[in-house]
């Protein structure tokens, strides 16, 4: 289950949505004042944490920003400088922020310049919203700002075009504004909804969704909002016929259930929180992560590169180790059998050219390098091999190897000196391969392999 957490300035709205075979389906929606999320965090969440996948929030509309710039063209990296110059200059440092390039514009003197959606939400309520999270099981591994969750639920519904577009969602204590023209979200605002029952047909919120509209006729002489699209659980008919009257403007519906199912059985239906169920993180241009969670990232990354480093280190080095034992021990047998061989052979050998006799002895050897890099392959992590002998009998190399396979367990181990035997018998250069011996003592396995070269 996804759970999205949509946070107003004095709500939190919530909605778990699950994905099925047939598509997205809301299975939880509740809203809470946001006083009440530490109980939510420490007794609702615990209970349901089993059944939670990942956690989606976005934050207060007062907290973000939302703009369009205007840029000169040049290379992609230059561009984000630029950028990132202009959001710095028109609305300080106090955001983290990030850019969608809405591509090429004409400008003037036959100059092409660049469209530059930008984003932001407020270092200071992220890391708020973060710490929120500081007991729980789960964190959230999305943060970023309703409009542009809503722009998601939007465009997938299929109502954001051209021609402006005015989201209402009309909701007791806050109403959210957000108008669209395409995909650039041009104003939001948050206006106060008074207690219906003084102001039980909303004509004073209705004036001031008026004004806000005035405004953006305003900003963009050209452009005019011709339609308005309703939602939240605070929309009486009243205000809707009030603003068709006064602006004239068609009156889009609102039909999220063609993309979720189960919004018939649900409590409240949250706009925002169903934009964060259809976002995808990995092509998402706007998910913002918390400072202290970016430090947390780049300490786990240094300690899991370290300890990688530390265990390659030590592995080469018993690889060394072993490699090292093997020789002084295959250099002995080997010596060994060449003064037997050279005794017998004593006459025979006496008058070939001491380059033939060393030639003969070096090439009586198997080829080390070829095995020990099996070796390396066939061993895996967890175990480690303790001695490895190797002998000729019959004009055939049989030999041996002992080791310890260490699991978190006893069942861990058992398997991995399965896993080992497998990877022997499979291993081109063994043949021959039996497990002689396997003895459990405490959570490890002692074994020991035999086998015969193929060559």
């Amino acid at each position: 289950m996804i759970l999205c957490m949509d946070f107003t300035n004095k709500k939190v709205k919530i909605a778990g949505v699950e994905r099925g075979k047939k598509g997205l389906k809301v299975v939880a929606s509740l809203e809470f004042a946001v006083s009440e999320l530490t109980r939510f965090l420490v007794e609702d969440l615990k209970t349901m944490s089993a059944k939670v996948e990942e956690i989606r929030v976005s934050g207060t509309l007062d907290n973000t920003f939302h703009k369009t710039f205007v840029i000169p063209d040049m290379k992609s990296n230059m561009v984000k400088s630029a950028l990132e110059t202009e959001v710095i200059k028109t609305l300080g440092n106090d955001y983290q922020f990030g850019d969608r390039d809405l591509g090429q514009i004409p400008g003037p003197g036959n100059k092409v310049n660049r469209k530059m959606m930008s984003a932001g939400i407020k270092r200071n309520a992220l890391e708020e919203l973060s710490k929120m999270f500081a007991s729980s099981r789960i964190t959230p591994n999305l943060f970023t700002t309703y409009p542009l969750a809503l722009e998601r639920l939007l465009d997938g519904l299929g109502v954001v075009g051209e021609e402006p577009l005015g989201f209402i969602e009309i909701d007791y204590p806050t109403t959210r504004i957000v108008i669209f023209k395409g995909k650039d979200i041009r104003v939001t605002r948050e206006v106060n909804a008074t207690e219906q029952e003084k102001d039980p047909d909303r004509s004073a919120l209705a004036t001031d969704i008026y004004r806000t509209l005035l405004f953006y006729n305003e900003a963009y002489p050209e452009e005019r909002v011709n339609r308005l699209l309703f939602a939240g659980s605070s929309t009486v008919p009243g205000t809707v016929e009030h603003l068709k009257q006064k602006t004239g403007a068609e009156i889009v519906p609102f039909g999220p259930e063609t993309l979720f199912q189960g919004l018939e059985e649900a409590v409240h239906i949250h706009p925002g929180c169903l934009g964060l169920a259809l976002l995808d993180p990995a092509h998402f241009d706007f998910t913002f992560v918390p400072f202290s969670v970016q430090e947390k990232r780049k300490t786990k990354r240094t300690l899991i590169l370290t300890s990688s480093v530390c265990a390659g280190i030590l592995l080469m080095c018993l690889l060394a180790i072993s490699r090292f034992s093997l020789n002084l021990k295959n250099l002995d047998v080997y010596h060994k059998g060449i003064d037997g061989e050279i005794r017998m052979k004593e006459d025979r050998l006496r008058d070939l050219a001491l380059e033939f006799v060393s030639q003969s002895l070096e090439t009586s050897q198997p080829p080390w390098s070829q095995i020990l890099m099996e070796l390396a392959a066939v061993v895996p992590q967890g175990v480690a091999l303790k001695t490895f002998t190797l002998k000729t009998v019959k004009g055939a190399w049989r030999g041996e190897v002992t080791g310890v396979a260490d699991g978190s367990d006893e069942i861990k181990s058992l398997l991995l000196v399965e896993q080992v035997q497998n990877n022997f018998i499979q291993s081109p250069l063994f043949q021959g391969v039996k497990l002689t011996e396997k003895e459990l003592q405490g959570k490890s396995v002692q074994f020991k392999i035999i086998y015969q070269l193929n060559m």
